[in-house]
């Protein structure tokens, strides 16, 4: 996975911030790349939740039923969920 820590789009304000709040903002003088390795393992960690999440949604049969209750059409779904459980 590629990130980064320096440069580019890490001097723009909100960029600067979150990677501020991380503690990984600019280059590491000690261990060069350990904070870029860093920033890869917070974003994967939270990739891996939101997969996991995912695959919990589809076990419990719940995405379907969001999907149908929520989508943007202009028909009413919520009838044929209730119709499909």
């Amino acid at each position: 996975m590629q990130v980064g820590t320096v440069g580019g789009g890490t001097q723009l304000a909100s960029q600067s911030a979150c990677l501020d709040l991380l503690g990984v903002k600019g280059a590491n003088r000690e261990s060069p790349g350990s904070n870029a390795r860093l920033l890869a393992t917070v974003v994967a960690g939270g990739v891996l939740a939101g997969e996991l999440s995912l695959l919990s949604a589809l076990a419990a049969g719940q995405l379907v039923k969001s999907h149908m209750k929520y989508n943007r059409s202009s028909r009413d779904m919520s009838k044929a969920a209730s119709l499909s459980s």
